[in-house]
């Protein structure tokens, strides 16, 4: 029988996960800055955006969406976000190195 790519299912990450973050981060320009208290389009919040959730607003701890309740942040999303204020850059280059330090951890 011949291969037909329907077959194929479409696996989607997981959006909670620090490895979907991750691939994600390593798809943005990293040099591009973001603004960390811009609450509908800081990291987290495009993150999401992109991920399927629509009307994302961030807070430290938890996030709404137009589609359900708040919903809490894994842990550590949003010290990849906000690093150490005043002393790491808020790129997503940055991100991604304090990502990829928390996954090893």
């Amino acid at each position: 029988m011949l291969y037909d790519p329907k077959w194929e299912v479409e696996v989607k990450a997981d959006p909670f996960s620090l490895d979907s973050l991750i691939a994600w981060l390593e798809k943005q320009p990293a040099d591009v800055a973001y603004d960390y208290s811009c609450n509908g389009h800081c990291l987290l919040a495009q993150y999401f955006t992109e991920k399927g959730f629509r009307g994302v607003a961030m807070y430290s701890e938890l996030f709404e969406h137009e589609d359900g309740a708040d919903v809490m942040l894994p842990p550590h999303f949003d010290d990849i976000a906000v690093g150490v204020q005043g002393n790491m850059k808020l790129t997503f280059g940055a991100a991604l190195r304090r990502a990829r330090v928390l996954s090893r951890t």
